[in-house]
């Protein structure tokens, strides 16, 4: 199966990220919550970009949990480390999601992906990545773009992921105007 592969975010284009009007229309404090981010959680973030969702994820996991944020793109997580380096729960890496190196087996209670899957080319390796490093009954919560990413394109990568061992605990939902998020857990 051919899964849908979009460009990575350009990082020229960052301050977009940052726009202050992006958290008013996108309410991630809400959204973190919805995709089932709790305290005392570790948490991956996987395309973290310059870290936008970063503070919000280190907030609600709060001083008892962590947050490793991760990118592909290096001078993007750059800017994330320069922003955010006074977060002590959180650790900022440049690492593909198809190749945790540096995460354990059995390490992680949630992976967060922020508009970031439908950016990922090895879908298939950086799902069973996932499947490694999430503790059992961990979670895997994806929210993508509603006018980028397609119902055919949602379901192309629900086959994917359930086929890599993984159960849907919630099925696709519109979470606002510009996005909607599925979740799955590995048992």
């Amino acid at each position: 199966m051919k899964l849908k592969t979009s460009p990575l975010f350009n990082p020229i284009f960052s301050f977009i990220l940052d726009n202050p009007a992006r958290k008013f229309i996108e309410n991630p404090e809400k959204k973190i919550k919805l995709m089932g981010v709790k305290s005392g959680m570790k948490v991956l973030e996987v395309g973290a970009a310059n870290g936008f969702i970063t503070p919000y994820l280190s907030k609600q996991v709060g001083v008892d949990g962590s947050v490793i944020s991760i990118d592909i793109q290096k001078k993007l997580i750059d800017k994330a480390l320069k922003k955010f380096s006074f977060l002590s729960n959180v650790s900022f890496k440049t690492e593909d999601a198809a190749n945790l190196k540096s995460i354990k087996n059995n390490e992680i209670d949630l992976i967060f992906l922020y508009y970031a899957f439908h950016e990922i080319k090895e879908k298939e390796k950086a799902v069973k990545e996932f499947y490694r490093v999430l503790k059992n009954g961990g979670i895997l919560s994806i929210k993508e773009p509603k006018f980028e990413i397609n119902k055919k394109d949602i379901i192309d990568y629900k086959n994917i992921i359930v086929s890599s061992s993984f159960n849907v605990i919630e099925n696709e939902k519109d979470s606002d105007l510009l996005g909607r998020y599925i979740k799955f857990m590995k048992y």
